[in-house]
């Protein structure tokens, strides 16, 4: 396997280098540009990405991925980030050759986008490069008002309005409905690991990675581990899990409590993030385990 990093703001994951539509050309680009992507796919747009099984994950700008094949412009990656039953060594799927670049050099400290979104501006060239939350990179020096960082472009810059040194961190249940809250009314998206877009599983993950932890990417998995946790025990930041059949079947969702019999969520394609009362939902009757990864 070969290092690889991601060189856009955010690159799709697609299940296979014949995934991607004529709408989803301003996200395979270099640069890419997933305002203008979700923006304008239709409705049936977002659903085809689930039910025609064309997306799998996201990868934020300056991840490491690992090359396992390729296939004319398309490289197959896996993403040791994004822990998965599908590959051992991370979640897998394709990406267009031009989006990835050579690994960046090994630094002390890392600098993470701690706003929804950010802005880096890269130093030789002033191309600004759209960051979202939780997007890491090497760091080089304080300049002052802003970090430097190395990026696959050089060396840029982000604002220490947008960003701050990372370290390592167990917040309570508490702070990580905190950093999901600023999200609520983004739309949901199928696949989706950025602030242009979370699916169910991609915002549980993310929200607990701003926490310190690294949990599964899909909820499936995410239902298997962690601590089992009683319906009466359940604190804010506990994951709620749902499944078909009234909770005998198949995973198909998962929320975070938010207390008062209430969910912090990602619902599906054409909704948005949202707090929601159980009571009287479907929801309500396909509650099937709940699970607590913070401390």
């Amino acid at each position: 396997m070969k290092e690889r990093v991601i060189a856009v703001s955010v690159a799709n994951l697609w299940t296979n280098p014949h995934s991607s539509r004529q709408v989803d050309i301003p996200i395979v680009a270099n640069p890419s540009d997933p305002s203008r992507w979700v923006h304008e796919l239709s409705h049936t747009d977002r659903l085809e990405l689930h039910e025609n099984n064309l997306l799998q994950s996201q990868v934020l700008f300056g991840t490491t991925v690992w090359e396992v094949d390729r296939r004319d412009d398309w490289v197959k990656v896996v993403i040791p980030s994004q822990p998965t039953p599908k590959e051992e060594e991370g979640y897998p799927g394709w990406i267009p050759a031009h989006q990835l670049a050579d690994p960046l050099p090994k630094s002390d400290h890392i600098i993470e986008v701690r706003a929804k979104q950010a802005t880096l501006l890269v130093e030789d060239t002033g191309e600004v490069v759209e960051l979202s939350f939780l997007t890491k990179l090497p760091f080089v020096e304080d300049s002052g008002t802003a970090f430097t960082v190395l990026t696959p472009h050089g060396r840029g810059r982000i604002s220490k309005s947008e960003g701050s040194l990372w370290t390592q961190r167990e917040e309570d249940g508490e702070a990580l409905i905190t950093f999901a809250e600023q999200f609520i009314g983004l739309d949901y998206l199928w696949g989706g690991m950025s602030s242009w877009g979370y699916d169910c599983s991609g915002f549980a993950h993310n929200m607990h990675l701003s926490g310190g932890y690294v949990i599964p990417r899909d909820a499936s998995a995410q239902a298997l581990e962690g601590k089992a946790i009683s319906l009466d025990q359940a604190k804010p930041g506990d994951l709620l899990f749902f499944a078909y059949e009234n909770g005998k079947g198949r995973v198909h969702h998962v929320g975070f409590y938010y207390g008062e019999g209430q969910m912090l969520h990602a619902p599906k394609t054409g909704k948005q993030i949202e707090i929601l009362h159980l009571a009287g939902t479907v929801y309500e009757t396909e509650l099937c385990a709940i699970r607590r990864y913070w401390n």
